[in-house]
């Protein structure tokens, strides 16, 4: 089908006034609904898209803060377990050193007034914990009885925490003193860890 333009422009011309002005206001507003689609939506997509981008990598420098945080804490975190591992370990004496441990408790009781009745290894009940290439870490069993007031067997206690070995209290048993109310029979089984770093028990 073929346009005669030239019969169009003496259809418009024979319009009136009222109706040319119609017709031109259609044509503009047909030119800027066609601009719309097909140059103002495409930009629009392109805004939304670089917009969604710009909020993505907003949200991945958050996240790499974030993560930067963390690792800073878990290198924190680090130090302080291979620091207690390290002072966890210096605490693990050597099996050989089972008469120097024994002399160790017996002058920590002293200096506490505690009163030791008994002391001795239980080396029928000493028990392998772990085996490596390198060494063996046991638990021996030492029997204690001694009586002292409350206060003094806590600071005996404490100080031995605190001191050059490592230990697990197994049994506890506290009885009144029958003569001196101040005083009390205390009985326990400490598990002192130890290692052999020869292979052999």
């Amino acid at each position: 089908m073929k346009f005669d333009l030239n019969k169009i422009i003496e259809m418009f011309n024979s319009l009136n006034d009222q109706t040319r002005y119609a017709v031109l206001g259609g044509i503009v507003f047909l030119v800027i609904v066609l601009d719309v689609i097909f140059l103002m939506v495409p930009q629009i997509s392109g805004i939304v898209d670089i917009n969604h981008q710009i909020t993505k990598m907003s949200q991945d420098s958050q996240q790499v803060l974030v993560d930067r945080q963390r690792i800073n804490q878990l290198k924190k975190n680090l130090e302080i377990s291979r620091l207690q591992f390290n002072n966890l370990n210096d605490k693990i004496r050597p099996i050989q050193e089972v008469p120097s441990i024994l002399d160790t408790i017996s002058s920590v009781a002293n200096e506490n007034s505690v009163k030791i009745d008994q002391l001795e290894p239980d080396k029928a009940h000493q028990e392998v914990l772990k085996s490596t290439p390198d060494a063996k870490y046991y638990a021996l069993p030492l029997e204690i009885k001694a009586h002292c007031g409350y206060h003094m067997f806590g600071h005996f206690l404490n100080k031995l925490e605190n001191g050059n070995m490592f230990f697990v209290m197994k049994d506890f048993i506290i009885q009144n003193g029958d003569k001196d109310v101040n005083s009390h029979s205390f009985s326990l089984t400490i598990k002192v860890i130890l290692v052999d770093r020869g292979g052999s028990a």
